[in-house]
């Protein structure tokens, strides 16, 4: 996939997920800390995201990050399948490396 067509795609995702949060641009760019042009550029694809946005995006729509990214040709009821079955293919050592680098990562606020 191309940069170009990840930021569209991603941007109609956050749009999406937005409104089944029943948020408008503002509200969310308020929760976030940005500017309602900010959010409507990402839904746009008009600038790109800040990587450090998207732990507190994920947080303010309620979803895991993962769900934030499920555009990449994944139902979202196969991501979760997916994504349980790997949690569960994990011994506890990796969970738990696994859950600090996801602690450290929200840390990017």
């Amino acid at each position: 996939m191309k940069v170009k067509n990840f930021y569209k795609e991603f941007g109609k995702r956050l749009k999406q997920l937005r409104l089944q949060a029943n948020l408008t641009q503002e509200e969310l760019a308020e929760k976030i800390g940005v500017a309602t042009k900010t959010v409507s550029y990402w839904e746009n694809a008009h600038n790109p995201i800040t990587l450090s946005k998207i732990p507190i995006i994920a947080d303010v729509l309620g979803v895991p990050i993962y769900k934030l990214f499920i555009f990449l040709n994944v139902e979202e009821k196969q991501a979760d399948k997916e994504y349980i079955t790997l949690l569960q293919s994990k011994t506890g050592e990796e969970l738990n490396t696994l859950f600090n680098l996801i602690k450290e990562f929200q840390k990017i606020k």
